[in-house]
């Protein structure tokens, strides 16, 4: 017995020390996934899906092992020995990372589930923003495209029609203002929602903008259109285009409704 709590109080040492450096290791490796892929190190299809899909997946069941099993051993160990040794905290710390991990890649997988992305947002889908041809040279051949007719979703569903059955509540803003003043205050409200704005044209009524998410750096194209109404006031229509076909989890449905809100409730 003497010996087995022997080798059961050096493999708490060696178990305690491992979970200390998942502690260090895991959310570090998520962290260099995100922002080397933010910052161009490499492609979103290595940050994203191997990275963090893959190993990812497999650190955070690693972790979730490796903490459970210490705790194991630390119990047994109390147990037999009538006596505490090793760090417990270490092993409940990674215990709680990894199944926090877990938790949120369900989440994610449970969100896509929920049905396929529309990774092309408009207000108006019979006659949708357009981007102008010079904002249009400046994308990378790779990333999806402006052209709106004939879109399809992954699961084959015309576009226009996935976005009425997922977002029947999206349409054109009126407002009761002249367009002037509308597009005044959407360019305004395009900047305090942190957009970057790279063309904007009072007398053509519509700019041009970019946003990029803070984990992965994914990049979303934004136009806004301002017209007038045919008895008075503003027409707004806004489009938001993902780059990346990766599922944007609603990200470019939510920007739009965000932005019609703030800018309709702004009026009232």
């Amino acid at each position: 017995m003497t010996r087995f709590i022997e080798i059961l109080r050096a493999t708490i040492d060696i178990a305690v020390a491992l979970c200390a450096l998942l502690i260090l290791v895991i959310p570090l490796w998520f962290g260099l996934a995100a922002f080397g892929t933010k910052w161009e190190f490499w492609g979103w299809q290595t940050g994203l899906n191997a990275m963090t899909h893959v190993w990812g997946l497999r650190l955070l069941l690693a972790g979730l092992v490796a903490g459970v099993l210490t705790l194991v051993v630390l119990i047994l160990y109390r147990l037999l020995a009538s006596q505490g040794h090793g760090n417990w905290l270490s092993a409940i710390a990674v215990s709680l990372i990894a199944a926090a991990g877990l938790a949120w890649a369900t989440q994610i997988e449970a969100g896509k589930a929920a049905g396929p992305a529309v990774l092309d947002v408009t207000t108006d889908v019979l006659d949708p923003p357009h981007f102008s041809a010079g904002f249009t040279a400046r994308r990378s051949g790779l990333d999806s495209s402006l052209n709106y007719d004939g879109k399809i979703a992954a699961d084959g569903q015309a576009l226009p029609a996935l976005q009425a059955e997922r977002y029947p509540a999206i349409g054109t803003l009126y407002l009761d203002e002249p367009t002037q003043n509308a597009f005044a205050r959407a360019l305004e409200l395009a900047r305090e929602l942190g957009w970057r704005v790279s063309t904007a044209s009072a007398e053509a009524g519509m700019f041009e903008a970019g946003a990029e998410s803070l984990w992965f750096g994914f990049r979303d194209d934004i136009v806004v259109r301002v017209r007038p109404g045919e008895t008075g006031g503003s027409l707004v229509d806004i489009r938001s285009v993902a780059r990346q076909p990766v599922h944007d989890l609603g990200r470019n449905a939510d920007r739009v409704e965000a932005f019609l809100e703030a800018l309709g409730g702004a009026q009232s």
